[in-house]
């Protein structure tokens, strides 16, 4: 940091901080059906989005694709559009 501008020194801080928080949070492993549970919306539709949102607050460092992918090979979920599936 020492060789740093000044006038980006605390902006370059903070993005160190924030990436080091990113990766080392607490991962813990989960299972699919609470995984799909969460994302599942009212509707019965389940997203890339929702996928993430749900790996998220489970604090999972999945990737929502993986996820998908690996429920769609295990028959747990049908594609109905890109990126859009429902439960089997």
């Amino acid at each position: 940091m020492a060789n740093v501008p000044p006038e980006i020194r605390d902006q370059l801080a903070q993005m160190i901080e924030s990436k080091k928080s990113k990766q080392f949070r607490k991962s813990r492993s989960v299972d699919g059906p609470s995984v799909l549970a969460i994302a599942t919306d009212a509707d019965g539709i389940i997203t890339i989005d929702s996928i993430q949102a749900a790996l998220d607050e489970l604090n999972s460092n999945m990737d929502a694709e993986d996820f998908a992918m690996g429920a769609s090979a295990e028959g747990q979920l049908i594609m109905l559009a890109p990126n859009v599936w429902k439960r089997a």
